[in-house]
């Protein structure tokens, strides 16, 4: 009975562990895709607030449906938590970090986001080494310089992608507006062409900046979370977080949200919300939660390595975004070093 009963307990655990192994695998997917998925959502002409406010409202339905299963089931926050902790927590995460992430997106390369935002847990370390006093193995330090060096690589790199259009008056005092291709060679068109040409890697630089700044938001918030977490499931912090959030999305969104409304209309931003609602920022929370539950946080992780090569891959694939000579070498900096980095903490 006991040998069975042995068997029975070790099959329902690789079943787990199985279990926990796709629906982490998802999770990299999912938030992968996301990436180029916002883009072509801005492309549509819907305003960054307006896309925030709409996508997470989305959000903030899936996640409480998934809270309120939990605690249906018997999951509860403890007595003790405190609410103003949770209320800053939002404040981070589901304010400043949504806001950034979104501007991070209109302004630089899918690829550029996604290899930026593959840095958190290298941020995260450093802050838990400063703020919590966990101890950091000596190659753990050597992965987090290897993947920091990659990231200034990424960041700083000059990658200009022509544009559509150019205006030339203020070259020759015209309103006229041309597509390149059309335009004649010539000095005034190679003058309109460099003057746009340093317009959009001055918007690649920033938006290469505003990714790191909301990696560091996102560690920041994960750092300030895990005293939390003690005491409340990942998926109830979240909906908690989700719902504090959203008042204020709406409110950065509310000039502009009845003009972008019309625009829901369209069929291809109605999928583009639906999948960062439901998918990106909904479901794939509790699914990763299970997966830390079951498989741990460091195999979590690792599985998280894979989100950025699936964002470029799918931005290269969907949107024929190219893939630099800077953007290698930095992604595989930056994805060695946190594999190094995750096996000395192993």
């Amino acid at each position: 009975m006991s040998d069975n009963s042995t068997s029975e307990s070790q099959r329902l655990s690789l079943r787990q562990l199985l279990l926990a192994d796709l629906a982490l695998l998802a999770v990299a997917v999912i938030w992968g895709v996301n990436i180029p998925v916002m883009k072509v959502a801005l492309e549509s002409g819907i305003t960054p607030y307006s896309l925030n406010a709409i996508r997470l409202v989305v959000s903030a339905i899936v996640l409480l449906g998934c809270a309120g299963w939990e605690y249906r089931t018997g999951v509860r926050p403890a007595a003790g938590i405190s609410r103003i902790r949770i209320v800053i927590y939002a404040l981070i995460v589901s304010v400043a970090y949504q806001y950034l992430f979104l501007m991070a997106v209109s302004r630089t390369t899918s690829a550029n986001v996604a290899l930026i935002m593959a840095t958190v847990p290298m941020w995260t370390a450093l802050g838990a080494r400063s703020f919590l006093k966990e101890i950091l193995p000596a190659m753990a330090w050597v992965g987090l310089l290897i993947a920091f060096a990659g990231t200034m690589i990424v960041t700083v790199q000059k990658q200009v992608t022509p544009v559509a259009e150019v205006t030339i008056s203020e070259v020759v005092g015209s309103e006229k507006t041309a597509s390149v291709a059309e335009l004649a060679p010539g000095p005034i068109i190679d003058e309109v062409k460099s003057r746009q040409s340093d317009l959009d890697a001055a918007t690649r630089f920033s938006g290469n900046m505003i990714a790191l700044l909301a990696a560091l938001t996102w560690a920041s918030g994960t750092v300030f979370s895990r005293p939390m977490l003690k005491l409340i499931s990942p998926v109830q912090l979240a909906a908690c977080s989700a719902t504090i959030g959203l008042p204020f999305h709406v409110l950065f969104a509310w000039p502009t949200l009845a003009v972008c409304i019309p625009l829901l209309q369209e069929t291809s931003l109605q999928l583009c919300i639906l999948y960062s609602g439901i998918l990106s920022t909904g479901l794939a929370l509790a699914m990763w939660s299970y997966g830390v539950k079951h498989a741990g946080a460091a195999q979590a992780t690792m599985f998280q390595n894979l989100s950025p090569i699936v964002a470029i891959v799918s931005a290269w694939l969907w949107r024929g975004e190219s893939i630099s000579i800077a953007q290698t070498i930095g992604g595989a900096m930056i994805i060695s070093g946190l594999v190094i980095m995750r096996r000395s903490r192993s």
